[in-house]
C-alpha cells in the first residue's frame, strides 16, 4: 500500500519576499514563497495590480530567499533558495 498525501488549499500567508529583475525583461519583479511555493509576480504600472507570472512548488519548505547576481552578467538576477525537507 502506498499512501499519498497532498493538501486541499493553498498556503496564503506570504512568509519571504524579495524583488529584482528575474525574468530578463528589465522591470521589476517580486517573488514571494507562500510555505512550499514560489510565485512570480509583476506589477502594472499603468493600473496598480500585481498579476502572477509563475507559480512552482518545491519539494520542501523554502526558509530563505536572496536575489544575487553574477559578475558581469547582463540577463538580471538570479533567485537563490533554502529550503528544509523533511519535518517542519
Amino acid at each position: 500500500m502506498f499512501l499519498y498525501n497532498l493538501t486541499l488549499q493553498r498556503a496564503t500567508g506570504i512568509t519571504h519576499a524579495i524583488h529584482g529583475n528575474f525574468s530578463g525583461t528589465k522591470q521589476q519583479e517580486v517573488v514571494v514563497s507562500r510555505g512550499k511555493i514560489l510565485e512570480l509576480l509583476r506589477p502594472d504600472p499603468n493600473t496598480g495590480k500585481v498579476y502572477v507570472q509563475l507559480t512552482v512548488e518545491v519539494f520542501g519548505v523554502v526558509r530563505a530567499l536572496m536575489p544575487f547576481r553574477l559578475t558581469g552578467g547582463t540577463k538580471g538576477n538570479t533567485l537563490c533558495s533554502g529550503l528544509q525537507l523533511g519535518r517542519h
